[in-house]
């Protein structure tokens, strides 16, 4: 790749990672005389001008919310910078490896590591959250770790500051397995949502895994649904002191409803110290107890990061488009936005919102359809559901050209005037879906799947060419749900 000489007024010495969107530079900073980092996005890569907009507003969004935090626990922010071609971020350097990296080469840190990262991920937030700045992107890719032993929280480009309406609240984003249950259906979201990813992320160095798991449309429905299974009934999970000494602990962290939760990340944090070995002390000492862990365990971790093969490591900041679900992804070079948007559409009907991404990035991947529709049809776990998906994506991706010197997988689904899908002749006389047949249906999957119902009528309701096409696409939808007795209940609405 070609390296600029400079940006802005910063020499650049090296490159730190890459993304799908940009990179993140090493520099120099010719008038302190320091090493700073660089977090650079291509605006040519972004498509339309108001994916440029968005992403630019984006970038600005990360250095106002971080430059209003002082907080040793949070990487600094200097400056943002624009241009013609690129939008930039320079940020402090911080030499160390992501959380991300060092879990890949040591899955379990020791105990007593695992709580001094959350005590100072929970510092961190404490400190945000009381400048109304909310993360939503709380994983382990985002904390950087240092040989001393120091926790840096990154990548705030998703961030949602209070009251100034940087970012929409009601938007569905960040990464899934993290999101708390309200960041699925896009509404209440606040600071709690960062306290319930934290408890994700603690129980997975706690215990080796994630509390969610399978694949995404899984994941989502169990966060909306199912309890995780506490630590102690895991075989890998630690057991110092008594066995059950962190469930109850999660179990309030990782609450469906947020009121339910923590409310704050102090009290999280003191929590967490009355729940560990260390808090044996007096109560009176307990709440400023500080986890102790010998410099040298931080270095060795480290140490065991940077062994891993090239192709695990992942940059130390992001740059904040790897793995973030924001359903802003550009679409990828050479297939037809048209089509894509027809087999995001087919594939929402089955795991909701999250398709848009999983989409996008397969499709970076995929050389033609069919590679992508097997792809896509992985994440949907019912094999009749999936032949489903496989077969209307199909249908509504027939080949019409696209210009000349397009790649002949981009013409294989080229859509501009799509084959109609088997079932919908006559579709201009089926009964309309109205505004009020959605609210009575949205009651009754309500019942069944829980409130991503409203996401899946949402989507249901934009495929469908009627009633009855609106009626059995709700019941593909609804998973695990007593299929049967939902169609009866939706076939008696009115």
């Amino acid at each position: 790749m070609n390296i600029p000489e400079r940006i802005g007024k910063y020499p650049i010495e090296a490159v730190l990672g890459q993304g799908a969107m940009g990179t993140v530079y090493k520099a120099f900073d010719p008038h302190i005389h320091r090493p700073v980092a660089i977090k650079t996005v291509h605006k040519n890569l972004l498509g339309e001008e108001a994916g440029q907009a968005t992403f630019a507003a984006r970038f600005r969004n990360e250095a106002q919310a971080v430059g209003r935090l002082q907080h040793p626990n949070i990487v600094a922010i200097y400056e943002f910078g624009e241009d013609d071609a690129t939008a930039y971020i320079a940020m402090e350097f911080v030499e160390g490896k992501s959380l991300d990296q060092v879990l890949l080469a040591t899955p379990l840190l020791p105990e007593a590591q695992a709580l001094r990262v959350m005590e100072q991920l929970l510092d961190a937030l404490d400190c945000a959250h009381q400048h109304g700045v909310w993360h939503r992107d709380i994983k382990p890719a985002n904390l950087i770790l240092t040989a001393q032993g120091q926790v840096k929280l990154t990548d705030f480009g998703i961030a949602r500051i209070e009251d100034l309406g940087l970012t929409q609240v009601s938007s569905m984003i960040g990464t899934p397995g993290y999101m708390a249950p309200e960041q699925y259906i896009g509404e209440g979201i606040d600071h709690r949502a960062d306290l319930f990813a934290s408890g994700v992320l603690f129980y997975r160095l706690l215990t080796g895994v994630l509390p969610f798991t399978g694949s995404v449309e899984t994941v989502m429905y169990k966060i909306m649904n199912e309890q995780a299974k506490p630590p102690s009934q895991l075989s890998q999970s630690r057991q110092v002191g008594p066995a059950n000494t962190y469930d109850a602990l999660l179990h309030k962290a990782l609450a469906k409803d947020a009121g339910d939760r923590f409310q704050s990340a102090q009290e999280f944090r003191l929590a967490l110290i009355a729940a560990s070995k260390w808090a044996e002390a007096p109560q009176e000492a307990a709440d400023e107890a500080t986890v102790i862990v010998p410099q040298a365990h931080w270095a060795q971790a480290l140490d065991a990061a940077s062994k891993l093969p090239e192709h695990s490591a992942k940059p130390y900041s992001t740059t904040g488009t790897s793995a973030s679900m924001d359903g802003s992804a550009a679409h990828p070079t050479g297939w037809d936005p048209v089509a894509l948007s027809r087999i995001e559409r087919a594939l929402a009907v089955q795991i909701g919102p999250m398709s848009k991404l999983i989409v996008r990035q397969a499709a970076q991947r995929c050389a033609d359809l069919q590679s992508l529709t097997q792809e896509l049809g992985q994440h949907i776990e019912q094999d009749s559901k999936r032949r489903d998906f496989i077969r209307e994506a199909s249908s509504a991706s027939q080949a019409t050209p696209l210009a000349a010197g397009a790649p002949s997988s981009a013409r294989a689904i080229a859509s501009s005037t799509a084959n109609p899908v088997p079932g919908r002749s006559g579709a201009s006389a089926m009964e309309p879906v109205t505004e009020a047949f959605k609210t009575q249906a949205t009651a009754v999957l309500t019942r069944y799947i829980g409130p991503i119902a409203k996401i899946i009528i949402k989507r249901s309701a934009e495929k469908a060419h009627g009633k009855t096409e609106f009626v059995r696409l709700l019941v593909e939808a609804s998973g695990e749900a007593d299929s049967a007795s939902l169609e009866r209940e939706l076939k008696l609405l009115g």
